[in-house]
Order: structure tokens, then sequence, then C-alpha cells
């Protein structure tokens, strides 16, 4: 089950377009299936636009009457900082990261081969999901906030789910804390799907390495007709990228040949020392010819082990007194052309010299190699996961025109891959050798799919990952990924 949290200002707005017909008239028989006490007392069951209106007042009343209206202001300080990154004065910086956060809206989905829930499951589940949130039934005498719980059949992907929408000053005044609900959600819809029985999400369980694509990246995608959201599009060619690329200067100028614009992030007072880094691709006309937003992504945001850290620790990249100052100055290049528009990509230098028999023979030696990591030796196993999955992604951006059964394979490679900070020893290993390999897979023009000696090479790889994974108590990855090989080896 998948939580998906917004915040705002747009109570009415919320739920008048739950109560609608849905932007695709996907929405079906509408009801009210949970909620405090008062709103079940008043709106339980079917519900028109009108009376979604009447609800959203209902909701918001304790704001209008306890605080005259006033808006719950909220900084986003990530936010504040990348804005004082760009350049801008602190004070101006957080003025733009504050907004009025009065509303919390909350969706649960479950995947779409899972079959749909009772209304009586879900009136529990919801009230279950906002117990553990903190936000209802509480046992020290604070108040429910108010909140109603909207069900209207599957979403246009086919997943059961439901939405629930509240205000966040309660009755008596006190603001519901909403510090940390993202991670707070994920940990009560793995208590909930082992309660009610449904398919838990092995990430959450074993510490998977990447975020879930938000329902308005994958709607934003399909309005400028991508074949992907940018997310995904990042996520390919960013980890692909980092395996592929010797150096981080490289891999800064490769990811602008891909049409990616990379920004740093510089340690507090130093115009020097980079400590992360944001990507984002250029803006995209829609089906009307408007330019829509351009998306930037942190690398936290494209999956854990992407931070900057973490692709220093397994990227085998040069580290060279020499390398570093390079990539300062293609970082610094960068912040200059902050502001400008996304790079519309260039040429990629990326070439190589190795013939598909080679290719064969390496990761032959590669799937040897992880075979022989040990057990205990977490680092290194969790360094190979990431590099092959930068393997499999380089070999997924050249021969999948939208996400594909490859990228699923580096996914769920991906998963096996995040290591602590703390846990991570310097520098990755293997490098020259799977590089070469990542650069035929990025550069190849041939087919290399119905090269059957070589796709059987790569299954092999994913097998020895897969055993690995079984032996590292990871099962539930390790089955994820035998799905996936399984996929691919019949599309």
């Amino acid at each position: 089950m998948i939580p998906n949290i917004k915040k705002g200002s747009y109570i009415t707005e919320l739920l008048v377009y739950l109560a609608g017909d849905g932007r695709a008239n996907e929405h079906r028989d509408q009801r009210v299936i949970a909620g405090d006490v008062v709103v079940e007392a008043v709106y339980k069951g079917p519900i028109t636009t009108r009376q979604a209106a009447e609800l959203a007042r209902l909701i918001d009343s304790p704001r209008q009457t306890v605080l005259r209206g006033a808006p719950v202001s909220v900084c986003d300080r990530r936010k504040a900082q990348a804005l004082m990154d760009q350049g801008m004065d602190r004070v101006a910086a957080f003025e733009a990261a504050t907004s009025d956060q009065n509303t919390w809206h909350c969706s649960l989905t479950l995947a779409p081969d899972e079959p749909a829930l009772s209304e009586e499951i879900w009136h529990n589940i919801a009230h279950d999901f906002m117990q553990l949130m903190g936000y209802a039934h509480r046992d020290d005498g604070v108040p429910d906030a108010r909140w109603g719980t909207v069900h209207h059949g599957p979403n246009k992907g086919g997943g059961d789910h439901i939405h629930i929408a509240m205000g966040v000053v309660r009755p008596d005044g006190s603001i519901a804390d909403t510090f940390r609900d993202f991670p707070r959600a994920q940990r009560a819809c793995n208590v909930l799907e082992h309660k009610y029985g449904l398919r838990v999400l092995a990430s959450r369980e074993e510490g998977g390495a990447e975020r879930a694509t938000k329902p308005s990246e994958r709607a934003r995608a399909e309005r400028v007709g991508a074949p992907e959201t940018d997310r995904e599009a990042m996520q390919r060619r960013v980890r692909a990228l980092a395996v592929a690329c010797g150096s981080e200067a490289e891999w800064i100028r490769e990811l602008r040949a891909a049409g990616i614009t990379p920004r740093p992030y510089f340690a507090k007072g130093s115009t020097e020392e980079v400590t992360g880094y944001s990507v984002q691709m250029r803006q995209q006309r829609n089906a009307d010819g408007k330019l829509e937003t351009a998306l930037t992504f942190s690398g936290l945001r494209l999956g854990k082990d992407m931070t900057l850290p973490a692709l220093r620790s397994w990227a085998s990249w040069d580290r060279s007194v020499e390398a570093q100052q390079e990539a300062l100055a293609e970082w610094q290049k960068s912040l200059a052309a902050s502001g400008q528009a996304a790079s519309r990509g260039g040429l990629s230098r990326i070439t190589s010299s190795m013939d598909q028999q080679q290719a064969i023979d390496q990761l032959g030696r590669w799937s040897d190699y992880v075979r022989t990591i040990p057990n205990s030796d977490r680092d290194a196993w969790s360094k190979a996961a990431s590099q092959s999955a930068g393997l499999f992604e380089a070999l997924s951006v050249n021969t999948e025109e939208k996400p594909g059964p490859l990228h699923q394979f580096a996914r769920q490679l991906a998963k096996s891959g995040h290591q602590p900070a703390h846990e991570r020893r310097p520098w990755g290993v293997h490098g020259s050798g799977l590089r070469d390999l990542s650069r035929l897979m990025w550069a190849t023009k041939s087919p290399i799919p119905s090269n059957t000696q070589l796709m059987y090479a790569l299954m092999d790889l994913l097998i020895a990952i897969q055993e690995m994974c079984e032996t590292t108590n990871r099962a539930r990855t390790a089955a994820a990924m035998a799905a996936e090989a399984r996929k691919s080896l019949t599309e």
C-alpha cells in the first residue's frame, strides 16, 4: 500500500474534485466512508460536489472559528536552503519557502493487481492509519482533527485507493503535527499491510533505495507525451553514467550531453566543497503548447544510493587531486549557469573499444566476483549491486524507449545497494572492467537483446546477485529480481 501526502490550502477544491467525475471521468460511486465522529454522523455515504463543498467547510471550521481563518504558515527549510544556494537572499528565500498548509491530504493506494477492498475494510484502515499517525483516537486527551475519507473506485492505473482529507487545526485550536509525516506514513502502512493481509512492500522492511513516483509526475509525463516521468528519465541516466564515467567531472559533462542540468550543493560557508547536487531536465511543451515547469530532483530523491557521497563511494571514479579539481571546475561552471534554461543536450564522448565477446568475458568475471563476496561484507555487496544497477540502466537507456524489464532489473538491484553512510568504505571496486562494459552498453548501436550469449551472461549476473540477496536475508528483494528476470526472458 502506497501513501502519497500533499499539503496546502485547498480543502474545498480537493473535496469537490474527489466527489466529482475526475479528470478522465474515472470516478464512480463517490462516497464518504470514514471520518471523525462529526463527519461520519453528517456525511457518511454517497456525496455530491455540493455536499463536498459543505464537508470542506466543516473540516476547516476549527481554523475559521478558533483561529479566525488565519493561515497555518509552514516553512520548507530544504527549499529555502536550495534557494539560498542559488544566490537568493536569506530573508527572501525563507519567505518564498513559506506557505499556508492548513490542509493535509493523503491517498492510500493498492497495486493494480491487488483485489479491491470492501468499504468496511477501507473504513477500518482509514481509522487505524489516522490513529497510527497521531491524528485520531489518541489516549492523551488531545481531540481528533477534523477529517474525512473518500472512496471513488480505482485510479486510472487500476489501483483501488482512498483519499483522506484533514484540517490541521483541531477543534481546540491546536495544530496537528505533520513533521516527518512521510516516514511516519510509511511505517503506518507497513503495520497495516501486515494487519490486513495486504501485499507487504519489501523496500520498507529491507531498506529499499528508491522513492515512489508521484501521481502528479505521471500526469505531467502524460500531458507532454513523454514515455517516462522526469524522475525515471534521470534515475536511468544519472545512474548509468555514474558507472560509465571514469571521473566526477566526466559524469557532470555527460549529464549535460544527455540533456540533464546538474547543479551543486556546497558545504555551508564554502564555494569549493561540493556535498550534494540536484538535476533538472529541460522544459517540455504539453498538448496545449504551453511549457510545463521543469522539475528538479536532488540525488536523494532519485535514490538513497544516488546522493553525491554515495556515488563517490561506489562509482569507482578517479579520486586524485587533479580529478577533484577538475570536478570542482565543472560544478562551478554549472553554478554559473544557474537560472538558465536546462541543457538541450550535446554530443556524448563516451565510446568503447570492447567487442561483444570481451563483454561476455567481463560479465563472467563480474558474476564470479559477486559470488565470492562474503555474506558479512555488506559494504562490498552493496557496492556491487549499485554498480550492476548502473550497468543495466545503461543498457535500458540504449535499448528501451520507455522504462521496461531492464529498468526493472536496475530498480531491484538498486534496492540492494543502499548502504548507510557510516558503513561505507571510501572507494568502489572493480572499476575499469565494469566501466568499459557500461560504456559499451551506453554507446553501442547494435541490438544487444538479440545477442543470445550476451543476454544469458547478463542473466547470470542477475542470478548471482539474486543468490547474494537470498544469503543476506533480503528474500523479498531476491524474489522480485527473479520475477523481473523471468519477465525479461519472455519479452
